[in-house]
């Protein structure tokens, strides 16, 4: 039987970015629960999805300083 959790679970990548804040160590806040800095961030998934199609069909045509542009093109979800 799985463990239930009562809110939503922080995201990994948050929460090593939040480790890196804090001097390398978990803090101690951050536990199966999200909190406001570890939360998932909302993020459009048509934009994703283009982004990503762009990046492939770089990759397809050979040419990385394309797939480069089109990452960089797109909004950091991390930011808000």
């Amino acid at each position: 039987m799985a463990k239930e959790t009562r809110g939503p679970q922080p995201e990994t990548l948050e929460t090593f970015d939040a480790a890196a804040r804090k001097g390398g160590m978990k803090p101690g806040d951050v536990g199966m629960e999200a909190t406001p800095e570890t939360a998932p961030r909302r993020d459009d998934p048509r934009s994703k999805d283009e982004t990503a199609t762009k990046v492939l069909q770089a990759g397809v045509e050979k040419n990385p300083a394309k797939a480069g542009e089109a990452a960089r093109s797109r909004k950091d979800p991390r930011i808000d």
